[in-house]
């Protein structure tokens, strides 16, 4: 990653900078994990935008996308496609709007079957209640690893989410708007507010362990 940072540098000859480039391709390309190959792809691209050659850039992108499932199945794979969007907010933000468009559409389908599934085992009301999913219900269940694990990569994205609301503030709202269900709705706006917002949303909001 060091050496990533290093590539924007404009003290950095032309030709020094290609080789960096294309050393540091192959040597993610053969790093261990899709995340980490995402990852690194997608902050390679993002020094080599502020070196001013878009194109390639974008080739570097298409690299990342490589790695991702583009019909996403499980919770991992949503997580790939969530990374790949936001390596593309700084890149290419457009692309990262279509990407999410698509990831939210085939979350609502997932969301539904979810919810059918918890309210076909939840005889003791403690997951849907009122016809609303309590994410709580997870927490000590069978799937709290995913849950954890989930809310934990969304938590570590506000950079994505400040990045693509400065570029289009109207399209990131509506993205928001874009899932089915009240509580996705609710938890995607709170995401893109304690982003936008920052630290000056932590003394105004109060959690109760109980209800998330």
């Amino acid at each position: 990653m060091d050496d990533i940072a290093k590539v924007s540098n404009p003290k950095i000859p032309a030709d020094q900078r290609e080789k960096t480039i294309a050393q540091l391709r192959k040597t993610i390309t053969a790093t261990p994990g899709k995340d980490k190959k995402i990852v690194a792809l997608s902050a390679l691209a993002g020094q080599v935008v502020k070196s001013g050659d878009k194109d390639l850039a974008a080739e570097i992108m298409r690299d990342a996308a490589s790695f991702v499932n583009p019909q996403p199945k499980n919770y991992q794979d949503f997580l790939l496609s969530w990374m790949l969007a936001a390596g593309y907010a700084s890149v290419e933000p457009e692309r990262s709007f279509v990407i999410l468009d698509e990831l939210i559409g085939r979350c609502n389908e997932v969301i539904v079957s979810a919810i059918r599934t918890a309210e076909f085992i939840d005889t003791n009301d403690e997951i849907v209640v009122d016809g609303e999913l309590q994410i709580g219900g997870f927490a000590s269940g069978p799937g709290s690893s995913m849950v954890k694990g989930l809310t934990t990569s969304l938590a570590g994205f506000d950079s994505v989410l400040i990045a693509l609301a400065k570029t289009d503030f109207a399209k990131t709202r509506e993205l928001t708007n874009r899932f089915e269900r009240p509580e996705a709705r609710v938890l995607a706006k709170m995401l893109v507010l304690r982003a936008v917002l920052g630290d000056k949303t932590k003394p105004a909001i109060k959690t109760n362990p109980a209800v998330h």
